[in-house]
């Protein structure tokens, strides 16, 4: 009976052990954004100009202001997808021709984010 219990316990402590290895290797992956830009109808606008950026934060101990900054262009589908390698809230800016809108998106480690911005 103590032979039984033993390996009882032993076997318990064995998959904890395991499912805490597992748990503690997560890897990290890379913040993505993928921003979606439609007109007041709801429709998908292809060749918006997206900028994101956060150059407003300056770090309280090294005094260093932020340069998160990335472009780029809404496909057929009115998507345009970033990535970085940290967390962040950046700004949000879209342009075509004389239409603009202005938004915020909130990175997260290893997920993908999603926002709609109307252009109007």
């Amino acid at each position: 009976m103590k032979s039984s219990f033993l390996k009882t316990h032993l076997m318990l402590i064995a998959g904890l052990i395991l499912i805490t290895g597992m748990i503690s290797c997560k890897k990290e992956g890379p913040c993505e954004a993928v921003i979606t830009v439609t007109d007041s109808a709801g429709v998908a606008v292809k060749g918006a100009t997206v900028v994101l950026r956060q150059d407003d934060v300056i770090n309280p101990t090294t005094g260093a202001q932020a340069n998160v900054h990335a472009e780029g262009t809404t496909d057929t589908y009115g998507k345009a997808t970033f990535e970085f390698k940290l967390e962040a809230v950046l700004n949000v800016e879209v342009t075509k021709g004389a239409l603009t809108a202005k938004d915020y998106v909130r990175l997260e480690q290893s997920k993908t984010v999603y926002r709609t911005v109307i252009l109007k």
